[in-house]
């Protein structure tokens, strides 16, 4: 049985949670094709989706094992994790209280990331789940380790980022966690684009900010 599958039946339904959090994404179109990858951390192991892996079909033998404290070396070994893998291990270095990091490319998302803009928050919810804004990290080639370091600086004050004319990244406590930051990152973008179109976007300001903090 899969070694995570074993865990997830002593410990709760986290996976199953993930599996279908990733058939919603795809559903959602926050995700294309085999594109994105998802992960679930239990103590110094990390599960993540295997390279290739479709979200919308995902099963537990499609989440591999990769061990948080040690240095990561990719191997020819088939199956094998994600090529974004040394990303979500700094994710989990950074925010040390994360259980789950979902990587996914709402169009919205990337469309505002390329404006090289932080991604402000435009309503109370985004406040109280997310923060006062997140951060744009510059593109870098996906699953290099100059990404992962890059992300692993911008998490560390961050639930969550975007990356530049690639996606976004997210952490959470829980899939449920995790699920309504990346819903809720890609909803504010899409204000934030209409808003610039209309004519200004108009964020909360610090006073207002300060009462949902």
């Amino acid at each position: 049985m899969n070694q995570l599958l074993r865990y997830t039946q002593r410990a709760g339904n986290a996976l199953p949670l993930l599996i279908a959090l990733g058939a919603e994404l795809v559903e959602m179109g926050l995700v294309l094709g085999n594109g994105g990858n998802l992960s679930l951390r239990q103590g110094d192991t990390v599960f993540i989706t295997r390279s290739g892996a479709s979200l919308d079909q995902l099963a537990p033998d499609d989440f591999l094992p990769v061990p948080l404290p040690e240095p990561y070396h990719p191997s020819d070994q088939r199956p094998r994790p994600s090529i974004e893998t040394p990303m979500h291990l700094a994710a989990y270095r950074a925010q040390p209280d994360a259980r789950v990091v979902v990587h996914c490319h709402p169009v919205h998302a990337i469309a505002w990331a390329m404006q090289a803009e932080t991604l402000p928050a435009c309503t109370p919810d985004f406040v109280v789940y997310v923060g006062s804004g997140i951060p744009v990290v510059p593109y870098l080639h996906p699953g290099s380790e100059p990404l992962a370091a890059a992300v692993s600086q911008a998490l560390s004050e961050h639930p969550a980022l975007l990356l530049a004319n690639h996606g976004v990244l997210v952490t959470g406590e829980s899939v449920a966690q995790a699920r309504l930051r990346t819903l809720l990152i890609d909803e504010t973008a899409h204000l934030c684009l209409l808003a610039a179109a209309a004519g200004k976007v108009r964020p909360l300001e610090p006073h207002q900010l300060a009462k949902y903090r």
